[in-house]
């Protein structure tokens, strides 16, 4: 039971981070992924060592290439807004590491690459 307090509060603020700073609803959202899948990245996350800043960019980018091959474009338009201004926020901070922002945005050209954007 060695550290699950931690990992609890780890899931926990990346969900308060979708939830509230990306305004991704986890729950009731048919394009967010399901609850196992939701923790199965969240366990990516951590197993890769990320802060909780990294780890909400990560599943915020993740959900924005699939709301964007699914053609929600108003609201692929608006998180992708939203995870400009956090990055513009957490990278110079340090709450981003700028490796980790390279492969990120790295998938969000590709995806509006494939989107034709």
């Amino acid at each position: 039971m060695f550290g699950f307090g931690d990992r609890k509060k780890y899931n926990g603020s990346v969900d308060i981070k979708l939830n509230n700073e990306y305004q991704i609803a986890t729950r009731d959202n048919p394009s967010f992924p399901g609850m196992l899948a939701y923790l199965e990245l969240i366990d990516n996350a951590w197993q890769a060592k990320m802060s909780q800043d990294e780890a909400a960019l990560y599943i915020a980018t993740l959900y924005y290439c699939g709301i964007l091959k699914l053609n929600l474009r108003a609201e692929s338009d608006t998180l992708l807004s939203r995870i400009n201004s956090i990055v513009a926020f957490g990278l110079p901070k340090g709450l981003i590491s700028q490796a980790r922002w390279s492969k990120f945005s790295a998938a969000i050209q590709q995806a509006n690459h494939d989107a034709g954007i």
